[in-house]
């Protein structure tokens, strides 16, 4: 090992909202060795133990547009009054590195350099997002300033906990498997005084052949076209990000999106299409208040739903659509308690709730909640139909073919099938839509900016829950109530009487015509010396119809 430069200072790209360490200052660590790239990028793994990095948590959105939309974004004037100073354009080639097998990325991991100009930058990212914001993606990533020389990554520089992942024989097979090659156009825009946004539009390719690597020929190359917006959040509030994207949106067809330019090379690289994804454990605490666990629960829901709607425009999985009817609904039971709890009193004592007849006070965050869930109806139909149709088709498959038995035929298993074929083309259509992603963006928007936020919200959730639940018992049995439900069906002939939806009155007894006479209930009567009750004489009951001997055949159900 020979000896190299100082080992680069770590540098921080964005605000770190959520971890402990925020309030932490990055420390210089000390000087070390840099091991030189072996032949085509590969690193070795350096003796020198890597000293432990700030993590960074980067909040951005991502918005997937076209060339044209791109090219009218860049002259809008709309961004020159908000932009602080003049558009800067670079060229960037991002090469990522992982083992053979895939380890880094096992682990949740991308470990990345990027080349810019003159600059050098090694980034280690994590692919999923921790659902810390509501439609946002927030990463963790851990950057360096590498010296302008070489191609390879310096693993020495990776903290303890990232550099234990993986052994010293699988450091050294770290390798260049991906890159991208993309022309960036930044603004720093303010949309007020205390809020930073980074705006990035990005238009390029994801390839497998990698710049000098020779191991992939020009004729093998695979690329996959990337034109997308990035907008990161570098400061300030965090629904301004979502104010500007749907001022954007405004102007150029656009689509949220929460797949990255890395899932897009990995998909190249395994051939493996995007699989469903399962919701994320809920981190509530028996002190979370009603606005936190709103907030969380959203938050969880609206990620959950953006993810399983990229897998399903990228690879039709009908899993990824029963994801997200599910999101949709927790989306949409979230607003209802929201709407709920915001006509509890301060205190938490057994007071009654409004009723929903009363005339409560004109509270204009409930109504943007109720406006709100009026526009995610269509889709959460949509989604109700197309996963009721996935699953009658998925267990129609499980029946026998018709031949001697019963099941369907083949003309009805096609019929079956294109009928959910076509629901699940309708929900792709309307996830394209503009109306979606404006319905998202303004939904997250809302979410983040808190002004629904109340005294009456700060009361503990375990407090609350239990009357919201008793409340909603309360209309799911009003609703039983109002059901038509149909009569019950006649019995056999000679088993017992049979009255249509009329109970026989607790007080009296008629002999049945069949045969059977008295009761056990008259005898207990008579065992115990107690007068059998009759019925007044001011209000005389007209005697029931003798039990038919062979009541008439009917269709069941009706």
């Amino acid at each position: 090992m020979t000896n190299g430069p100082a080992r680069p200072t770590p540098t921080t790209s964005g605000p770190d909202t959520s971890a402990p360490e925020a309030g932490r200052a990055a420390a210089s660590p000390p000087a070390a060795f840099e091991t030189p790239p072996r032949a085509g990028g590969s690193p070795a793994v350096a003796t020198t133990p890597p000293k432990r990095a700030l993590a960074v948590r980067e909040v951005e959105v991502k918005l997937a547009a076209t060339p044209a939309a791109l090219a009218r974004l860049q002259a809008l004037p709309l961004l020159a009054g908000m932009a602080d100073g003049p558009a800067a354009r670079r060229h960037q080639v991002t090469t990522y590195y992982d083992t053979p097998d895939l380890a880094l990325a096992a682990h949740g991991l991308a470990l990345r350099v990027r080349r810019q100009g003159g600059r050098r930058v090694q980034t280690v990212k994590t692919w999923a997002s921790d659902a810390g914001t509501a439609a946002a993606a927030g990463r963790r990533e851990w950057e360096w300033q590498l010296p302008a020389e070489g191609d390879g990554p310096d693993i020495s520089l990776l903290p303890t906990g990232i550099s234990n992942l993986l052994t010293p024989a699988q450091w050294a097979h770290v390798a260049p498997r991906f890159a991208t090659d993309i022309e960036r156009t930044t603004l720093l825009l303010h949309p007020d005084p205390r809020t930073s946004v980074e705006l990035a539009l990005d238009q390029g390719e994801v390839r497998l052949s990698v710049p000098g690597d020779g191991t992939v020929g020009a004729g093998d190359e695979t690329t996959w076209p990337v034109a997308e917006v990035e907008l990161e959040l570098k400061g300030g509030r965090v629904a301004a990000l979502f104010e500007v994207a749907a001022a954007l949106h405004h102007h150029a067809p656009l689509r949220i999106t929460t797949g990255s330019k890395a899932d897009a090379g990995l998909r190249l690289l395994t051939g493996k299409p995007a699989a469903a994804v399962p919701p994320h454990p809920a981190a509530l605490t028996p002190v979370t208040t009603v606005a936190e666990g709103f907030r969380h629960a959203t938050r969880h829901a609206l990620g959950h739903l953006l993810e399983n709607a990229t897998v399903l425009l990228e690879s039709g999985d009908a899993r990824a659509l029963r994801e997200m009817a599910a999101a949709s609904r927790r989306l949409d039971t979230a607003m209802r308690l929201l709407r709920l709890a915001m006509t509890l009193p301060l205190n938490a004592g057994p007071l009654p709730l409004v009723k929903a007849g009363a005339k409560a006070p004109a509270n204009p965050h409930a109504e943007a909640a109720d406006a709100l869930r009026r526009r995610l109806a269509p889709l959460r139909a949509l989604l109700e139909t197309a996963r009721g149709w996935d699953r009658l088709a998925e267990r129609a498959a499980l029946l026998p073919d018709r031949k001697g038995a019963p099941g369907l035929s083949k003309r009805q298993r096609l019929a079956l099938d294109h009928a959910a074929t076509q629901a699940r083309r309708r929900v792709m259509k309307h996830l394209r839509g503009a109306g979606h992603t404006a319905l998202v963006l303004d939904l997250a928007a809302w979410v983040e900016g808190g002004g629904w936020a109340s005294p009456a919200l700060d009361q503990p959730l375990k407090t609350v829950a239990p009357r919201l639940l008793a409340e909603l018992q309360d209309k799911v049995a009003r609703a039983i109530a109002r059901l038509e439900l149909p009569p019950a069906p006649r019995p056999a002939p000679g088993t017992r009487c049979w009255w249509p939806r009329r109970p026989p009155p607790p007080t009296r007894w008629s002999a049945c015509a069949a045969g059977r006479s008295g009761c056990m209930r008259r005898r207990r009567f008579a065992a115990a010396s107690i007068p059998w009750p009759r019925p007044s004489p001011r209000r005389p009951r007209a005697p029931r119809p003798p039990c038919p001997s062979a009541p008439p055949p009917i269709r069941w159900p009706p």
